[in-house]
């Protein structure tokens, strides 16, 4: 017998979108799911949307929150609610192709689990023809968590994990920035994660994405751009936070990782006060292969400069690094 899989998705005010993907989960053509529903406090149509699919498909469960939660909060209360052998999440916006949860049954095998390349798509559902990894970065598998540590290249829609990680990611830290690579990091100490080679979902695009608004502004100061002062600060603060997160997750036995964490973590909290961190720059590149592994080859040396670079050294660049 097909072991059960749960979807489990989180809206609010998800109109606009909703039906959509609604379609391409109830359409799957692996059929044993459960479709776990939390609504976060939609005050548009998003409910009468959801109960009029309910009322054609027994599978589609809803719950509705009395007081919004915010979205990882909601993530992780939908996610505390699933019965089945894997859970796949599932954001209000998307498209899935319709054999997504049949092909990450046949091939997640014994990791603990596996996601997709993304294909993007406009607010019309038109192809972009572009992708949400392979453009820029590379997908990494197998016992990867140090890839996680400054990228984050797995995205929670695109992702199917085995039950028995549920004890060690409930209840997602407070302080961590995104579930996504909460649930990442530990599937990947845990045990090993892997991926298709083909892109499962469509990942919309669109102006007013708040999560694709979230993470552009923590990654931009990586990019050529004006250097502002302000926002690398609060930057570094979030990753330090999500270093912590990962530094204290009990399962994380491996000294070099957590050595590697912990110093991590030290430059993030003073990088004002420094000019260069030596000290960072040679644990970076002697670990380059696996911090930087989702990464293109040709980008890294770079970016391992650019992390060890303190304020100090920007401000007297006439912030222009």
């Amino acid at each position: 017998m097909q072991p059960l899989v749960s979807i489990a998705m989180c809206t609010y005010n998800g109109e606009r979108f909703l039906k959509e993907q609604l379609n391409s989960l109830i359409n799957q053509t692996y059929k044993n799911l459960e479709i776990i529903i939390c609504d976060d406090g939609s005050t548009d149509k998003t409910i009468d949307i959801i109960k009029e699919y309910q009322n054609n498909d027994s599978r589609i469960k809803l719950y509705q929150n009395e007081t919004n939660l915010g979205f990882i909060k909601n993530f992780e209360k939908a996610i505390s609610l699933t019965k089945g052998e894997y859970i796949a999440l599932s954001d209000q916006d998307d498209i899935w192709k319709l054999h997504k949860i049949e092909s990450f049954v046949a091939n997640i095998g014994a990791n603990t689990l596996i996601y997709s390349n993304a294909l993007l798509i406009d607010a019309s559902s038109n192809e972009l023809n572009k992708d949400l990894i392979r453009g820029t970065n590379n997908l990494c598998k197998g016992g990867c968590n140090r890839a996680l540590l400054l990228n984050n290249f797995i995205s929670g829609n695109t992702m199917m994990f085995h039950k028995k990680l549920l004890k060690h990611i409930l209840p997602i830290p407070k302080t961590i920035s995104y579930h996504d690579i909460w649930i990442g990091f530990v599937a990947s100490t845990l045990g090993e994660i892997t991926y298709t080679q083909e892109a499962m979902i469509y990942y919309r695009r669109y102006e007013e994405q708040v999560t694709h608004a979230n993470k552009v502004k923590h990654t931009n100061f990586l990019k050529k751009q004006k250097f502002k002062e302000n926002e690398l600060i609060h930057l570094y603060n979030i990753r330090a936070n999500d270093l912590e997160c990962f530094f204290n997750l009990p399962i994380l036995q491996n000294q070099d990782t957590k050595k590697i964490i912990k110093d991590l973590i030290w430059h993030f909290r003073n990088h004002q006060k420094l000019y260069f961190n030596t000290s960072l720059y040679k644990i970076l590149h002697t670990y380059k292969n696996d911090i930087f592994a989702s990464i293109k080859t040709k980008k890294r040396n770079k970016l391992i400069r650019k992390y060890a670079i303190g304020l100090k050294l920007r401000k007297m660049a006439f912030f222009k690094l």
